[in-house]
């Protein structure tokens, strides 16, 4: 009887050892990758949405030489291949017709003269799948009021089918060394004393040229107050010109003395201009590159001729995020 029993245990596992490997066989249930036909795509165009080409922000830093960003290029394949891949790239002239018409038409397409890229091409050695094509952006050839988009397709891929994941759309922008978000401290001196308080929060350095920057008046920003400002050679800054609604100089601009308007200021803290920490010794109006730390002493008072009519004082230091 237990023979019996082993004899029909065995010929039941057979049998499902069999169907098993039938239905992994079954082009329903089982797919041969090592027969995928090989593509060459751009792996950042995988969130493409429309005909265009994905479009994606790139941040250059504004330099006297070339600004490199990278183009990731894939061989999507099983395996690396035993040859090496050539892979070419053009300037899409429609795909930026394209997505600029939907979009309002308010970009610029990057000039030649602006980018280099190595002939546009790029090689996947053998045995490897990606690599980077490295896009050097010339920034002096471009307007910091222009928004420029570099449209890319891959055009030839040496035989290996190209991908629908073909095309981005490198919104291009130019940021100086200084551009980014600042945790900013310090005081707002002000005649009122209900006005005056120490300064927190988060504030933005942002391009303007390529040695010329703009930021916040204290905490004024939301009220339109800004100013643009230039680091020397020496770090110092300098070249104040007020924005928006900040009082042109001479009714404003960087401190050389603490107090030089004489005002008494009514803190609700007991802290005064001139005494520790807030000294024009420290907020003196530099930039510490080893620690990318902003020290700023400024002031406004609108109708005034010079610092000595500046009624609102500002001690401010921005350390970058």
């Amino acid at each position: 009887m237990k023979k019996r029993l082993y004899i029909t245990t065995a010929l039941s596992i057979s049998s499902l050892a069999l169907l098993l490997s039938s239905c992994l066989k079954d082009s329903k249930y089982y797919v041969d990758f090592t027969k995928t036909t090989p593509l060459v795509e751009l792996p950042g165009a995988a969130n493409v949405s429309g005909t265009a080409g994905y479009f994606e922000v790139v941040g250059v830093t504004a330099a006297d030489g070339p600004s490199p960003f990278n183009v990731p290029v894939n061989l999507a394949a099983p395996n690396p291949l035993g040859n090496s891949i050539k892979v070419t790239f053009k300037e899409d002239q429609a795909a930026f017709d394209t997505y600029n018409a939907a979009n309002g038409g308010v970009y610029t397409i990057m000039p030649a003269d602006a980018f280099n890229s190595s002939g546009l091409s790029v090689t996947i050695p053998a045995g490897q799948n990606l690599v980077n094509l490295v896009v050097e952006v010339t920034t002096t050839a471009l307007d910091p009021t222009l928004s420029y988009v570099l449209p890319l397709t891959i055009s030839d891929a040496s035989g290996i089918q190209i991908s629908n994941y073909k095309t981005i759309l490198f919104n291009v922008t130019v940021k100086n060394a200084y551009d980014g978000l600042y945790t900013e401290s310090g005081y707002k001196f002000h005649p009122t004393a209900t006005v005056s308080h120490p300064l927190s929060g988060t504030f933005p350095v942002s391009t303007v040229t390529a040695t010329t920057s703009n930021t916040a008046l204290g905490d004024l920003g939301g009220s339109g107050y800004s100013f643009n400002f230039d680091v020397d050679a020496s770090n110092k800054l300098v070249n104040w010109v007020a924005e928006g609604a900040a009082p042109p100089a001479p009714a404003s601009g960087f401190y050389t003395l603490d107090n030089p308007e004489g005002v008494t200021y009514p803190t609700t803290d007991g802290t005064a201009p001139g005494t520790a920490p807030y000294v024009q010794t420290t907020y003196n109006n530099t930039y510490d590159p080893a620690t990318k730390t902003f020290w700023m002493h400024y002031g406004y008072g609108v109708g005034s001729s010079d610092q000595t009519g500046w009624t609102r004082n500002f001690y401010v230091k921005l350390v970058a995020q």
